[in-house]
């Protein structure tokens, strides 16, 4: 498939500017798309090469040609774009329309996606040597793209079409119904025990909680980060040492009244209530506040050099210094 890439060409006829070229570039490394023709170029200079980025050898590997025609010449499909109407661009073809149809003409050679100037397009004359013409969808109100833009929804729909792309997939399985059970009930008694909701309401709002949960709360690392929490939360009213400013049930969090819909109005309130108690937790040696000792989150393990919350994403890895 990465053949068919190759013989993709993408033509810019007389571009104004040489960020654009750049960006350009850019948006074909993106898609994988690598053999770029220029028509009567200006001088590039550092802008372009600025703008391409990580895009290099596309840039230096342009081929230079005086006219379309030789642009085009050893290409079978040759398509066009436009943004204007007019009695020969009336049958354009979207990017979506037009990406099957190109990969299939690269099986067998060239194809060619020739873009106009910036300010004026493809003149007649250049949109006859075309054997397509091709139109981004756009509200009628404002046609013009950017060149790179344009040139990145074609590549991005060509890339699609190739359906080398396979998105991420989760790695932990969906959690079965026996193990989100056992999450919902320790997250019952523990609301019950931190006073959250009275028990004559208990089935009431642990079935608001089923519905948000069902909403997020899919694989298997859900519901075990999910336990823990409910576990830590747990333990630490259970071990909790009242302060001296914390409230005489401080340990105990009997059920308050009128605290299940109105928890966090009702806790802050209170003198010397749940706020008071966090403040004043005296966790056990050994067990650090927030951090849960149990099987579930034995998994869970940050690398050398990486805080709790700062993992080492792709997006991290990925970054540059580019505009």
């Amino acid at each position: 498939m990465v053949a068919l890439l190759d013989n993709i060409r993408v033509v810019l006829v007389e571009p104004l500017y040489a960020g654009n070229i750049g960006s350009v570039c850019r948006a074909m490394a993106n898609m994988g798309l690598s053999d770029l023709a220029l028509v009567n170029p200006k001088e590039l200079g550092d802008e372009a090469r600025w703008m391409a980025c990580h895009a290099h050898e596309i840039l230096e590997q342009r081929t230079v040609f005086a006219s379309l025609a030789d642009a085009v010449a050893d290409c079978g499909s040759v398509m066009g774009t436009t943004a204007r109407d007019g009695l020969y661009r009336q049958h354009a073809l979207s990017p979506r329309e037009w990406a099957p149809r190109a990969l299939e003409s690269a099986q067998s050679g060239k194809a060619a996606l020739v873009f106009g100037r910036e300010d004026s397009g493809l003149s007649n004359e250049e949109l006859a040597l075309c054997t397509h013409v091709v139109r981004i969808p756009s509200v009628p109100a404002y046609r013009s793209l950017n060149l790179a833009q344009a040139v990145l929804i074609f590549a991005y729909e060509i890339y699609l079409a190739t359906d080398q792309y396979e998105p991420p997939r989760e790695k932990s399985e969906e959690a079965p119904a026996a193990l989100r059970e056992r999450m919902f009930g320790l997250w019952r008694t523990m609301l019950l025990n931190i006073g959250f909701m009275e028990p004559e309401k208990a089935d009431h709002m642990m079935f608001g909680l089923r519905r948000i949960f069902a909403r997020g709360a899919r694989t298997e690392d859900d519901v075990h980060i999910l336990m823990g929490v409910a576990r830590q939360a747990e333990w630490a009213r259970a071990n909790a040492k009242p302060g001296p400013h914390a409230s005489p049930h401080a340990g105990t969090l009997p059920a308050r009244r009128g605290c299940a819909t109105k928890a966090g109005v009702a806790g802050d309130k209170r003198k010397g209530g749940a706020r008071a108690l966090s403040s004043n937790l005296a966790i056990l040696p050994g067990k650090p506040a927030g951090v849960a000792n149990h099987a579930e989150t034995s998994s869970l393990r940050v690398g050398p050099g990486k805080s709790a919350g700062g993992a080492d994403s792709e997006e991290s890895k990925g970054k540059d210094a580019c505009p």
